[in-house]
């Protein structure tokens, strides 16, 4: 087996168990010493054969970060970009989220975090609740419909 043969079968093992971008796989063949030329091929291949796919890397992506990370389309947006993913790509699949239940999540999780909030007044709350949510990644728009919607329930 050449060196190429095994780094290819280790990439595809890797794609296996989980998806991968193709920065991904450039770093952790990088961190392997595999010269630029054979990680070019190599991801020639793996896309070949579709081990990598973008567009089914961002939707697995963008649903994991939302259900279970609790993450705000914006932290999602800006982690896709620092893997070099095409604007296209992440425009299609974000626009793909359905915002009612976008919402309806960050107002079930921003229900959680007032009950722990220790504030003076109402508007230091709400200013602590607006915080946390920015520390997530929500829009300044969906944060003040979150708060919107909590005032609501009250």
């Amino acid at each position: 087996m050449t060196n190429y043969e095994f780094y290819i079968t280790r990439a595809m093992s890797w794609c296996s168990r989980r998806e991968l971008c193709t920065s991904e796989i450039q770093l952790r063949l990088k961190k392997l010493e595999v010269d630029d030329t054979s990680i070019k091929k190599i991801i020639t291949k793996l896309i070949e054969e579709n081990f990598i796919n973008e567009e089914r890397f961002v939707r697995a992506y963008v649903n994991d970060k939302l259900k279970f990370q609790k993450w705000g389309i914006d932290k999602i947006k800006n982690t896709l970009y620092l893997k070099k993913i095409s604007a296209e790509i992440i425009k299609e699949v974000i626009s793909g989220i359905d915002k009612s239940d976008y919402i309806l999540r960050l107002t079930e999780m921003a229900k959680q975090k007032v009950k722990y909030i220790k504030a003076n007044s109402d508007f230091e709350r709400e200013q602590k609740l607006l915080r946390f949510l920015a520390s997530k990644g929500v829009s300044g728009e969906d944060a003040y419909k979150v708060l919107k919607n909590i005032k609501k329930l009250d």
